[in-house]
């Protein structure tokens, strides 16, 4: 779906349903890039995993999982 997105001050204005559709709110990280068309990219990042590895695995029965020796900030 194509939307019009609006700049000023080298801003740029995401129309309030798209921002909606994509779970978009204030200090939201989008990454902006340039395909080699020429086309201009702009794809929602998340900054932060809701939980870490061991935290998912622990979720599913049957799996056991080693005592955590180091806890360690996950890589994005």
């Amino acid at each position: 779906m194509n939307e019009v997105l609006y700049m000023d001050k080298g801003r740029v204005t995401i129309p309030k349903e798209c921002r909606k559709r994509h779970g978009l709110e204030d200090g939201s990280t989008l990454l902006f890039f340039e395909t080699k068309s020429g086309a201009l990219v702009l794809k929602p990042v998340k900054t932060k995993p809701e939980m870490d590895l061991v935290d998912h695995l622990l979720r599913f029965k049957g799996i056991e999982i080693p005592e955590r020796k180091h806890i360690c900030p996950p890589r994005v």
